[in-house]
């Protein structure tokens, strides 16, 4: 599937064997709660909007393990669940940040490699990266775990926050299972809990 407009584009609900892409030049909104490819690619070209609670899955649920590359080429928001599953061959990339408009309520994501540029959400936050995660700006949460499974790289000053700047001074826990690398800042908030 290849959906291009030169305003908005609303999806609900896709499945596909092969890749799925979506290119609007104001804004593409995801509704419903699933997009599911048997190992193609899935991409979005310009600024994303949530409609609902979302799962984006190049696995076909486990049907196809090596999975396909997930790329947002732009921002995402609105204030909904995300989880994106890319497989064991799969990339995820997001290129804007997530939830700095309005937060997102978790976010969620597994792939063989992962890259983000600020994800903001209300709840949790969770990255499994089976060779690497790499962050790259600012990573708030209000109260919610902020957890990475895998080694973990820095491709820029990278501050992670579970007490939304201080709104939810409790904070909450902030873990990575294995290595962090590469010469740059990093800065971490767990909160007064």
């Amino acid at each position: 599937v290849s959906v291009t407009g030169t305003g908005t584009i609303g999806v609900v609900n896709v499945g596909t064997t092969g890749a799925q892409s979506y290119n609007a030049t104001t804004s593409t909104t995801l509704s419903g709660t699933s997009y599911v490819t048997s190992g193609g690619t899935f991409g979005v070209t310009g600024a994303a909007l949530l409609g609902a609670n979302l799962t984006i899955d190049t696995t076909n649920a486990g049907g196809t393990a090596a999975g396909a590359n997930i790329s947002f080429s732009s921002t995402i928001n609105n204030a909904q669940t995300l989880t994106l599953t890319a497989g064991t061959a799969g990339g995820i990339t997001l290129s804007g940040i997530t939830g700095g408009t309005t937060p997102l309520t978790t976010f969620t994501a597994t792939g063989n490699t992962i890259s983000t540029t600020g994800v903001r959400t209300t709840g949790a936050q969770s990255y499994t990266g089976t060779t690497s995660s790499t962050f790259n700006g600012t990573y708030l949460s209000a109260g919610g775990v902020f957890g990475v499974t895998g080694a973990a790289l820095l491709g820029g000053a990278t501050s992670i926050d579970t007490t939304n700047a201080g709104g939810t001074a409790a904070g909450a826990n902030i873990t990575f299972s294995s290595t962090i690398n590469n010469g740059q800042t990093l800065s971490l908030t767990g909160g007064t809990a």
